[in-house]
């Protein structure tokens, strides 16, 4: 380990004894196998302004630092609300402060146990904006990006606080709706549909507003099936490709996965059943 430095300790020094630090580290570790430890280094005679100035310069962003002497805290309030950031960052899409897909699959994972064993109803909507490569074609990415960032703002103003939206990857979304059977999931999607093909969007470059339309496939689980939440996602999939399929700008629905449980002496034809069990 590098040696104990002085009280004067010259900034050209630190850093080099930083970055040395960091390279002995990265040996140690050698591949990445996605485990981490806190490294803790007594630094004297160096300031939490001088420790700032020194980040910047020499790129330290992932160093923080905690005085040891004096009014800590301040300093430990700080060091709070930096990780109460990073681990915001860690779950969140920076563009549109959305859930991200790591989020969005420990929720959902979360939330098909629960449904199993409570036998509640679980719906999960897959969004994507149709025709997005024109948009980004035509206005440029960051026209593109305020299409994406205006979606997400109006998912968020539509959803309940206990549903998670998320952006799913690229022009995908996702909504997770907790307790919330077909029907009920289904008449939400197509009002927040006719809400978002009304709002428009404005190039500066040109002066043109235009319109963006969505597709959505709709499933629904209500813990009757055994189903992994894989499974759920691909017939939320199925049922966007359908709807994509179809025309676009249109909710449809997939085939719901506990269907097959329902006793067939019913005399319930399938698209019966489909209504009858799906849920409020």
């Amino acid at each position: 380990m590098p040696k104990e430095t002085d009280t004067n300790f010259p900034e050209r020094e630190l850093a080099s004894e930083l970055e040395m630090l960091q390279q002995e580290l990265r040996q140690v570790g050698g591949e990445d196998n996605g485990s981490s430890v806190w490294v803790f280094r007594l630094f004297h005679g160096v300031t939490p302004e001088e420790w700032k100035d020194i980040c910047e310069r020499h790129d330290l962003r992932s160093w923080l630092s905690l005085p040891i002497d004096g009014d800590a805290f301040p300093h430990l309030k700080r060091f709070q609300e930096t990780l109460e950031r990073l681990a915001y960052q860690t779950d969140h899409d920076p563009l549109t402060g959305l859930a991200n897909r790591r989020a969005f699959d420990r929720v959902l994972d979360v939330e098909v146990e629960r449904s199993r064993r409570s036998q509640t109803p679980l719906s999960l909507a897959i969004f994507d904006l149709d025709n997005f490569k024109a948009v980004n074609d035509t206005y440029g990415h960051t026209v593109g990006d305020a299409v994406l960032a205006g979606f997400a703002e109006k998912l968020r103003a539509t959803t309940r606080r206990y549903d998670l939206a998320a952006r799913f990857g690229g022009e995908e979304f996702a909504l997770i709706m907790a307790g919330t059977g077909l029907v009920k999931a289904q008449r939400m999607l197509n009002r927040f549909l006719s809400e978002f093909r009304m709002l428009e969007f404005h190039d500066p470059a040109s002066g043109k507003t235009f319109s963006v339309t969505c597709s959505v496939g709709l499933t629904c689980f209500k813990g009757m099936a055994d189903i992994t939440d894989k499974e759920l996602i691909n017939l939320a999939d199925e049922a966007l490709y359908e709807a994509k399929a179809a025309g676009k700008d249109q909710v449809r629905i997939s085939k719901l996965p506990f269907l097959d449980s329902v006793p067939n002496d019913t005399l319930v034809q399938a698209h019966e059943k489909q209504f009858l069990f799906g849920g409020k």
